[in-house]
């Protein structure tokens, strides 16, 4: 989540407080999170391309790439590493962009009970509805293979400031 979001004229500038959590053997795993902005680059052949770049200030509407990195900080490998991660508040989730190499990935309306997005439901206005990107505000990464000492694992997802 972001505690620090003010709106300085037509921008906003991030003050970063994730609450990320990972749950792995006793305090093995370092959180890293970045909070990047896509950026088109035009290398000397004249060759677009697009990189991350630090999210220092964004504006309404912009698109903003999460990505929390675990490192295994021990001698020996670390089982069932879980990064939960929330939504940062006045943003909204990407549908489908969510990724992470070798995990399963669940999402959240409450940050309670996770599974995959279509099977979560949200009641409005007492009725029931079926979840939509709006109403996510975590996601999980279940890593399904040990995290080797010194090795790094991450979860991304892009999320758009309100």
């Amino acid at each position: 989540m972001f505690k620090g979001l003010r709106m300085i004229g037509a921008s906003a500038v991030f003050a970063f407080a994730f609450a990320a959590q990972a749950v792995a053997q006793a305090n093995c795993i370092d959180l890293k999170t970045a909070a990047e902005v896509e950026k088109e680059v035009v290398n000397d052949k004249g060759e677009k391309s697009k990189v991350l770049a630090p999210a220092a200030t964004v504006i309404p509407g912009t698109e903003v790439v999460m990505t929390v990195t675990a490192s295994n900080t021990c001698k020996q490998p670390s089982d069932k590493v879980v990064i939960s991660n929330p939504v940062p508040e006045h943003m909204t989730f990407v549908p489908g962009s969510a990724i992470g190499a070798g995990s399963d990935i669940s999402y959240s309306v409450d940050g309670k009970v996770f599974a995959a997005i279509d099977k979560l439901s949200v009641t409005e206005g007492g009725a029931t509805r079926p979840a939509r990107a709006e109403d996510v505000k975590h996601i999980r990464w279940e890593f399904k293979n040990s995290l080797q000492p010194g090795a790094s694992a991450f979860g991304r997802f892009r999320a758009v400031l309100n």
